[in-house]
This record gives C-alpha cells, structure tokens and sequence, in this order.
C-alpha cells in the first residue's frame, strides 16, 4: 500500500505532475460561501457556478454525488456533496460519513 505524502502549501495549487484532483465537501442545500470554497472561487469561478446551476437543476443533487469541473489543463475540482445542511448538531455530525464513502 502506498504511503500519504503530506506537503504543505496552498490547497489550490497543488505541487504534483500529472492530473490533479481538489476534492472538497458540499452541501446538500446549495449554500456557497463560508470555509474553503472561498478560497476555491477567489481562483476560478466554474466550481461555484457549476455548484449553483447543479443544485438549481435539482438533477442528482443530493449526498453522495459528485461532480468534477475542469479548472486548468490537468486540474479538476470534485464538488462533493457529503455535508447535510449547514447546521450543526451535537448529535448528529453534519458530515455522514456513509454520503464521503
């Protein structure tokens, strides 16, 4: 099994060769514009465009789902929509971890 590499340094410039994947976690009721998503949208505008237009179509926009949006030539962001809400419980986690699975 290969070994996790950790490299510190912006999240949305990532330092390898090849394609390249920003995973990120949505949520599941097209809220945009707390945590890192900011930092993804000061770069490119497609993530959260495509996020907004996905949850207007209401077409597979629920947990588990995910979609990839082409940001440069080998870089793609992965709107994943694993978070119910945007609240929190101290219950209920707002990240069920079977919709990441």
């Amino acid at each position: 099994m290969n070994q996790i590499k950790y490299i510190k340094g912006d999240a949305t410039s990532p330092q390898a060769k090849g394609t390249k994947i920003i995973c990120h976690i949505c949520n599941d009721i097209g809220a945009w514009g707390k945590g890192f998503v900011l930092a993804i949208s000061k770069r490119w505008s497609e993530p959260e465009a495509d996020y907004r237009k996905w949850h207007q179509s209401k077409n597979d926009f629920y947990l588990g789902n995910v979609r990839f949006i082409q940001v440069e030539e080998e870089l793609y962001v992965a709107n994943m929509i694993g978070q119910r809400d945007i609240k929190t419980s101290h219950k209920i986690p707002p990240i069920p971890y079977e919709a990441v699975r």
